[in-house]
C-alpha cells in the first residue's frame, strides 16, 4: 500500500482491490481485465479531501471501469461490494492501523432499460451495521447533460450524500513517453557490456523536438536543460476523452469522530 497526504487534514491510503476469501490484488490506475476480474471490478483511483463546498464534510471518491468509451453505458457488478473504508488516526505521521472504524458499502441491483441501477448503501461502524440508505445511479446520458442524481439521507444516524455514475477520467498520464524514459534509464544505468551502463544511450527527442540535453524548442523553457519528459504543451494524455465510473460520498467529519486525520481506502470484493 501507499499512502499520500491529499490535504492538511486527510490522510489517504491508495486504492486496494480485494477479492474476498482468497486473492488480493493491489490496484494501480488501470491494471487491465482478466478472466477473473471484469472491467466493473477494475479499481483505479481513490481520493479523499475536505469538501471545497463545505469543509465540515469529508469527500471520498472511488474510480473503476477505466477506459470507458464516451457515450457508452457501463454498470456496477451486481455481485460485488464497492466499499469505502475510514480509519481514524491520531496524527498525520501515525502508522496506519487498517482498522475499519467505518465502512460504506455500495451494492447495485440490475440496470433498468435506461441504464439506471438501484443502489443500497450500508454503513458499518466498528464492524456493526448502523443502517442503510437507498439511492440510484446516474446513467451516461444524464451525466453528460449535467443532470446528476444526488442521493441524500440518513443511514443509521450517519448523514450521507452520494453520487454513483460515469464521469470524465480526471487522471492524466503520458504513458508512451513514460515507457520511453524508463527504457532509456534502464539502458543508461544497467545496459552495455557487463550491465554497468551504456553511456551512449539516449531517449528519442520529446514531442517538442528537444534533445535530452541542450536548448529547448518552441514553447520552452521549463527552467532546466534536461528534457526527459514531454512538456504539457504537446504531451498526449492516454485518458483523454475516456470515462470512469465514480462513487462520490460526502459524510460529516464530526460524525466520523471529529478527525482531523483519517486513513481512507477503497475495495471491490466478490464472494468466491
Amino acid at each position: 500500500m501507499k499512502r499520500v497526504v491529499l490535504s492538511i487534514t486527510v490522510l489517504t491510503v491508495i486504492a486496494v482491490v480485494a477479492v474476498a476469501g482468497r486473492t488480493v490484488y493491489a490496484s494501480d490506475h488501470d491494471d487491465g481485465e482478466n478472466p477473473f476480474k471484469e472491467r466493473a471490478l477494475n479499481l483505479t483511483d481513490h481520493f479523499a479531501f475536505r469538501s471545497p463546498a463545505d469543509p465540515t464534510q469529508l469527500s471520498m471518491i472511488m474510480y473503476f471501469n477505466p477506459r470507458s468509451l464516451p457515450g457508452k453505458q457501463y454498470l456496477l457488478a451486481t455481485n460485488a461490494r464497492y466499499e469505502l473504508h475510514v480509519s481514524r488516526a491520531a496524527t498525520r505521521t501515525a502508522t496506519p492501523s487498517n482498522r475499519d472504524d467505518f465502512v460504506f458499502r455500495f451494492e447495485a441491483a440490475p440496470a433498468d432499460i435506461l441504464g439506471v441501477q438501484a443502489i443500497t448503501l450500508t454503513v458499518f461502524k466498528d464492524g456493526a451495521k448502523l443502517g442503510t440508505h437507498s439511492g440510484m445511479t446516474t446513467a451516461i446520458g444524464p451525466s453528460k447533460a449535467g443532470l446528476i442524481t444526488t442521493n441524500t439521507g440518513n443511514a443509521g444516524g450517519m448523514t450521507v450524500k452520494y453520487f454513483v455514475g460515469p464521469r470524465a477520467d480526471s487522471f492524466a498520464f503520458d504513458v508512451v513517453r513514460f515507457f520511453q524514459v524508463r527504457a532509456f534509464l534502464a539502458a543508461r544505468f544497467f545496459g552495455g557490456p557487463g550491465g554497468t551502463g551504456n553511456a551512449s544511450a539516449l531517449p528519442a527527442p520529446n514531442c517538442r523536438g528537444d534533445q535530452l540535453l541542450g536548448p529547448e524548442g518552441p514553447g520552452g523553457p521549463d527552467g532546466d536543460a534536461v528534457n526527459l519528459f514531454n512538456p504539457p504543451s504537446c504531451a498526449p494524455d492516454f485518458t483523454k476523452n475516456l470515462n470512469v465510473t465514480a462513487i462520490v460520498l460526502n459524510v460529516p467529519i464530526a460524525q466520523l469522530g471529529g478527525g482531523p486525520v483519517f486513513d481512507t481506502w477503497s475495495t471491490i470484493s466478490v464472494a468466491q
